[in-house]
């Protein structure tokens, strides 16, 4: 009776995981689509200006940072009254919603769990990430898991917004490491009319790292593997 039950269970398994694993994608896909509508509403109030994610803003982008919702407060040592060291937070910073965070800051979306993935089981997820949504301050930037394509094209600077339509990938699944590519052997894929579809792609799993990039030659395999991502290649 083991054996059978063993054989049986062997068999529904697979099944069962196959099952939960279109749950979730359906899921994936529809937080993306809330996002969308989001974003929709941001940009029709701002000229169609879309959410701007400052990691593109610097003297060097970085896009693998473009999952960050929220800029956590750096510190630095100083010395205060009696001469004692101390920490305090660099000057001119706050705890600033980012990018997709955006949209949570203005009640555009304002459910955490929407910026999250169900298949996800790597680092930031929805649990381990809930509170730094309502905190005054966090000390550590806050990621979701999807993936956004930010405010310009950080090679030429050119502005993007919704009027280019489905010519523009807005939200991917993550892109910075294995474990933020959530499904494995693709990703939704949220474009700029507002559609949602499945695309199908294990080849972009195997070219990103376990952990995040570490060497310039990392960051920049890792830039190029984005914007083609973005760029629908």
């Amino acid at each position: 009776m083991m054996s059978i039950t063993s054989l049986l269970a062997g068999l529904l398994l697979p099944a069962l995981s196959s099952v939960r694993e279109n749950a979730h994608r359906v899921l994936c896909g529809s937080n993306q689509r809330q996002l969308g509508q989001a974003i929709t509403m941001y940009s029709n109030s701002r000229r169609y200006q879309i959410p701007i994610a400052s990691v593109l803003d610097g003297e060097v982008p970085d896009p693998s940072l473009l999952s960050r919702v929220r800029t956590g407060v750096r510190y630095h040592d100083a010395k205060v009254a009696g001469g004692n060291p101390d920490r305090v937070p660099r000057p001119l910073q706050d705890s600033s919603f980012d990018g997709l965070g955006r949209l949570y800051r203005w009640h555009y979306c304002g459910e955490p769990e929407t910026y999250y993935c169900p298949s996800h089981e790597g680092e930031h997820s929805v649990e381990e990430c809930q509170d730094m949504w309502k905190a005054e301050r966090i000390n550590e930037d806050l990621h979701g898991n999807y993936h956004y394509t930010g405010h310009k094209d950080w090679r030429t600077g050119k502005r993007k917004t919704l009027l280019q339509g489905e010519k523009l990938i807005l939200i991917t699944d993550g892109l910075r490491t294995k474990s933020d590519y959530s499904h494995g052997v693709g990703y939704n894929v949220l474009r700029g009319d507002g559609s949602v579809a499945w695309k199908d792609d294990v080849i972009t799993r195997a070219k990103l790292t376990a952990l995040p990039p570490m060497s310039i030659d990392d960051l920049r395999d890792l830039d190029d593997l984005i914007y083609d991502v973005f760029s629908g290649q």
